[in-house]
This record gives structure tokens, sequence and C-alpha cells, in this order.
């Protein structure tokens, strides 16, 4: 069983108290203080530095963030180095991040610092003995406690140790649209999957697109759709390593996906959306001369198309997203995805970053850049730039049940469940062969890591 299934039903408190304005603005002296002007976590008056030793004044930080969603993260390495003096030299790694991370550890070049979406690359990290505990930074978990709805640690601590806060986090339960479109032509948001299907056919030609070459893309459809049709308790059991992946809940909800990722619904077709990455697909969907007018991702999408894609955009009449609709009888919880911190150095200089980052400063800063929803209890609603952002938050805080990202919490090793699915749109004779090989390596993954 999934050590970290407990952490998910937290999400609802987490997010209703992050939307709620507090006492606190944010301000302050950055990784000096705490909420409420207290000594940094860990009781140090200089924002740590534990038992490591002295830096030297710059620290190495990774992520596979780029586009906008990069330049939203350059502004909180920015505020950091204003505030401590301290360069943080930033490097995006956009393919395969965890077996580059994975790679660079193994061989003794790890950065000091790496924000990470996997639970589970991260939990085998820590189980090697390559992160750093926050208490040995000088962080004291205690005092972070009160910046987190209960449970939210538990997404980043190993054996009773905790390495890895969590700093972002996003809804992946939004459909993006043109508000303008759906007006001329007379057609509604859709209150059932069904409906959904059928948006495709008031256009002329295909209307959505998909980043089907990211695999990541095509686990967040499945995943969405999963827990939709099945409900809570079965995505738990999923991604928990109770229920196989060759359950016939799984097939079915296969079967959902391609009702809309197909020939027909596709821009491109399948074997053009199978070549089209994340960002081009964004591209597809809300450029000036745009060819398709769907698009399911997450809410990290709305800062891209603004941002990057088409800063021309009018929110409320050239995008927005709805919430993806029901199906059958699984109700509407939705999926999140979230990136955790942490250390692979112990010195001052990466002890005053960490205690910046779960700062309610450094979530102000970031939520304010409009990519990102703050996970830390103090950041204010009114930081968020936009409503697309306001309106993200306010789905997550208002959702019947919340789940973190199911490919995310398997376990480091299991295969890409995305590559499966890209078998389910291009060779669905495969189908089987394929869940039944997926199935194979989840359970070896799972027995590896001693669940």
């Amino acid at each position: 069983m999934s050590k970290f299934r407990l952490v998910a039903p937290f999400m609802i408190v987490m997010l209703v108290l992050t939307a709620c304005p507090a006492g606190n603005d944010g301000g302050g002296t950055g990784g000096s203080t705490a909420p409420g002007g207290s000594a940094a976590p860990g009781g140090s008056d200089d924002g740590g530095g534990g038992g490591g030793a002295e830096g030297d004044g710059t620290i190495s930080v990774t992520s596979l963030w780029g586009g906008a969603e990069g330049d939203a993260f350059q502004a909180v390495l920015d505020a950091f180095e204003e505030e401590t003096g301290i360069v943080a030299e930033y490097e995006s790694v956009r393919d395969d991040y965890a077996g580059v991370l994975s790679t660079r550890a193994a061989g003794g070049d790890a950065p000091d610092v790496a924000i990470m979406p996997g639970i589970g690359f991260m939990q085998s990290f820590a189980q090697d003995g390559l992160l750093i505990p926050l208490e040995d930074l000088g962080i004291a978990r205690a005092d972070l406690e009160d910046r987190y709805a209960p449970g939210i640690l538990d997404i980043g601590t190993v054996d009773d140790v905790l390495y890895a806060p969590m700093v972002k986090l996003n809804s992946k339960s939004t459909v993006w649209y043109h508000p303008s479109s759906f007006e001329d032509l007379g057609i509604e948001i859709p209150e059932t999957y069904d409906d959904m299907v059928a948006l495709g056919e008031a256009y002329e030609g295909p209307a959505w697109a998909c980043g089907c070459a990211d695999t990541w893309n095509l686990t967040d459809w499945f995943e969405t759709i999963y827990i939709r049709q099945h409900g809570v308790e079965m995505y738990d059991q999923l991604f928990g390593g109770e229920l196989p992946f060759t359950d016939q809940s799984v097939k079915d909800s296969i079967s959902e996906m391609t009702r809309i990722l197909n020939e027909e619904q596709l821009v491109g077709g399948v074997d053009g959306a199978l070549g089209t990455v994340f960002t081009d697909a964004i591209g597809q969907t809300f450029s000036p001369d745009n060819e398709a007018w769907l698009f399911y991702e997450g809410g990290f999408v709305g800062g891209i198309a603004t941002g990057q894609t088409n800063p021309d955009l009018e929110i409320g009449t050239d995008i927005d997203f709805f919430d993806f609709p029901a199906i059958g009888d699984g109700g509407t919880p939705i999926t999140i995805g979230g990136d955790v911190i942490a250390a692979f150095t112990n010195d001052s200089d990466v002890a005053e970053f960490l205690t910046y980052m779960v700062s309610p400063e450094a979530g102000a800063v970031w939520a304010g850049q409009g990519t990102i929803i703050s996970p830390i209890i103090g950041v204010d609603s009114s930081v968020y730039p936009n409503e697309l952002a306001s309106k993200e938050a306010e789905q997550v805080a208002d959702a019947e049940a919340v789940r973190f990202d199911g490919s995310d919490l398997l376990p480091a090793g299991s295969p890409d469940l995305g590559a499966t699915l890209q078998t389910a749109l291009n060779n669905p004779d495969g189908l089987d062969a394929a869940l039944e090989e997926l199935q194979v390596g989840v359970e070896q993954a799972f027995t590896e890591a001693g669940s």
C-alpha cells in the first residue's frame, strides 16, 4: 500500500486555508523570519545554517520548468537574491527530468537543490541517503506545521523524516476553451462527459489539441477520467498498488479517453497529436492563428497561454476553463499536481534558500506570477494576478475530494504509464499486452520500494 494515500484528503483543507485572507501579508525578511515575526524555522536568527558548511554565495537549483513557468520561478529566485544576496543559478531540465536527476545524483553531480514532481523518485533519493533532512538544515518540522494544512508535510516525509516540503501545486481538472466560440456556436459548458465529447461536433473539423508526445499529458487525461468514472477508492487502490493496471476499470477509462483522443477529434489526427509537445498544443489552441478550440490540461495552462503563447488573449473572451465534467457515478473529485523541494547539499546558503522557499513571502511572489497555486498558508488570495488563477484556487478549495497525481505517486522505477497510453492511441490491438507489461513493472517497483 502506498504510504502517501492518507495525504490526499487533506488537500481540500489546505486550499481553503490558502484562499482565505491571512493576518500576515507575506512580508518580512524572507528567510530570516517566520510568520508573525518569529525566528526562522529551527530557531536560527540567520535564516538557517544547520550543521552544514559555510556557503560560497551561490547555489544550483533544477526543475523541469521552462517558458512562462520557468520565468515565474526565476522571479522567486530573483526575490531570494535581492533578500539575501545569495545567487540561485537555475537549470531547466525539460526531458526525462527524473532520469537526468537520478544519473547526476548517482554520479556525484547532483544539484544543490532540486524541485521534483515525482514523489516516488524523491522517496528513492531519500532512502538512498542522498537528500538532506530539513532538520539538518536547521529547519524544524514543528516550525513548519502551522504553514501547511495537516498531512501536507507527509508528502515529503520518508521513514518519519521530513526531506521535501511542497512548494507549488495546480489543479489538473481544468478544460480550456474559447468562450467567444461557445457564444458564436450557441453551445454550453458541458455538464457531463458525454456533453464534452459532443462539443467537437459543433466545430468544423477537429477541435481538440493534445500534447500527446509528452506522455504526462496522457496520464493526466487518464487519471482525471479514472477518478471521475470509478471514484476515489478505486483510484487509491490503483495507484497504491492494490488494483492491477490489467483491471477492466483501467480499460474502461482508456476507452472513454479515446472517445476524444482519436483521429476525428484531434487536430492533426492521432499521429499529429503524438508528435506534438505540450507547449505546442497550447499554441495550436490559443495562438492568434489557432487550429484547435479545446484543450485539456492543468491550471498552469492559463499562465503559459497568456504569458507566453499569446499575451493578447482576453480572459473570459479568448480563454477560460471549465471543470472537467462528471462521468458516470464517480462524482466530481479532482486531481492535482504538486512539486516538492529537496536539498542534496548541506551548507548555509542551501539552508537559507529552503527556509525562504517555505515562507509566505516566497509563496506570494510565485503565486503572483499566475502559473501556480501556493500550498503555503499565509499567501493571501489577493496576490493572484487574474481571475484564472483565483478561479483555479477556488476549484480545488471547493472540490468534493482531491487526490494527488497518480503517476507521480507510483514508486521510482515504475514503467511510463503514458507510454502505455500512447499505445492505446496508435496501436489499440496491442493495448492488452502493453497493460500486462506495465503491471509487471509496477509490481516490481512496489516490491523494490518495500510497499
